[in-house]
């Protein structure tokens, strides 16, 4: 095999690849990509490690066709250190990949592609060709940024570490929960949009490929919903990973949670009778003023609610106290209530609005945060007893 590319278009695409790519796996094959010559025109880079699947095109001169396996992050660390310029890549028969750049020449182990495991592909469900549904990249994008914060890290936990994506026909509604807190966000969508209706669980680092995916990407992407998996495609031309960094097209495969969403419904409360109305740019710098001293493992700051104020406090025994009072909008009975201020900072950094709304009960009740005015979107943030 033998083809040139430019380092720009092959390090952005080895770079994404090598995010899939599994570092520590006891299958060494999945530690490398798949470099692929086709047609005269472009080359496939592919990589999987068994729950996702990305594969991208990248422009290039091809002389030779072939295929090979390649370490992902030995190929990186080589090329992010190339001058921008064009790279030529050639296999011997012992699959030995000699890389040249000018008078630069490395040469490092290659493996053939015969062990690599195929990549899914949609094809067919229950005998019948599978139809894409096209989604518009900027609703799904901001599905996918205003709830990814709260989902669970613990991978042993799939139904929390998984976002529970739906769609009726009407609306598109994404949830995450780690159990401490729960956001939702839904987006209608054009009459004219065909959507399947579709509820699926999409893996946290399904999730956050899909976010980088999507990043610069304009008009619709291409949805395929095939169980197992859900096929993510940004077709040529509509910006996947920038056309100017030569990648023509982009395929990401999600492999899909089988696991029960818990029923996040029943943890929006509905009987919280304290409604505050107060500017998300004044609440946010102040949390982040006072819980600058909060301990570390109990992170708890204080909420003081009054008729037109709210005191935020924290005390930290190893440094000291600290408290700020705001003007909101609130008239009821005063309130004490304790939160982990990061859970609310999360929150308030994807509100587009000027005033954030609080829907609060006790001190042990959830508090429901959303943008003044917006039905679409709601998180609930369980307080911590002080």
């Amino acid at each position: 095999m033998k083809l040139r590319v430019h380092r720009d278009a092959l390090l952005h695409a080895v770079q994404r690849v090598q995010a899939v790519a599994e570092r520590r796996t006891s299958l060494q094959i999945l530690s490398s990509f798949l470099l692929e010559a086709r047609d005269k025109a472009s080359a496939r880079i592919a990589a999987t490690n068994l729950q996702l699947g990305l594969e991208m095109a990248v422009a290039g001169e091809v002389e030779q066709g072939g295929v090979v396996a390649i370490g992902a992050r030995t190929l990186f660390e080589i090329l992010r250190n190339f001058p921008p310029a064009p790279v030529e890549l050639e296999v011997d028969e012992m699959f030995w990949v000699h890389v040249r750049s000018g008078r630069i020449h490395f040469r490092i182990v290659g493996a053939s592609a015969d062990g690599y495991p195929d990549l899914p592909q949609p094809g067919k469900r229950a005998g019948e060709p599978v139809a894409p549904v096209a989604i518009p990249a900027d609703v799904l994008r901001g599905l996918v940024e205003r709830t990814i914060f709260s989902i669970s890290p613990d991978e042993t936990r799939l139904h929390l570490n998984s976002a529970l994506f739906q769609g009726d026909g009407k609306i598109l509604r994404m949830v995450t929960t780690d159990g401490h807190r729960m956001t939702c966000c839904e987006e209608t969508v054009d009459a004219d949009k065909r959507f399947y209706r579709h509820d699926v669980l999409i893996p946290a680092r399904g999730l956050a490929e899909l976010r980088k995916l999507l990043e610069g990407v304009d008009g619709d992407l291409q949805v395929v919903f095939e169980n197992p998996y859900v096929f993510f495609e940004v077709p040529a031309g509509k910006g996947a990973g920038g056309a100017e960094a030569g990648v023509h097209s982009l395929r990401l495969a999600v492999k899909l949670v089988d696991a029960t969403f818990p029923p996040y419904r029943q943890v929006i409360p509905r009987d919280n009778k304290r409604t505050v109305i107060v500017g998300r740019d004044v609440l946010g710098a102040a949390l982040r003023r006072i819980s600058s001293i909060s301990p570390s493992r109990t992170p708890t700051t204080r909420l003081r609610l009054e008729s037109g104020k709210m005191k935020i406090s924290s005390d930290n025994p190893d440094i000291g106290v600290g408290e700020e009072e705001i003007d909101v909008q609130y008239e009821g009975e005063a309130l004490d209530i304790g939160f982990n201020a990061r859970y609310l900072l999360d929150v308030l950094d994807v509100l587009r609005g000027e005033n954030v709304q609080l829907s609060l009960g006790g001190s042990l009740d959830g508090a429901v945060m959303r943008e003044e005015n917006d039905e679409r979107f709601l998180s609930v943030v369980m307080p911590i007893r002080i």
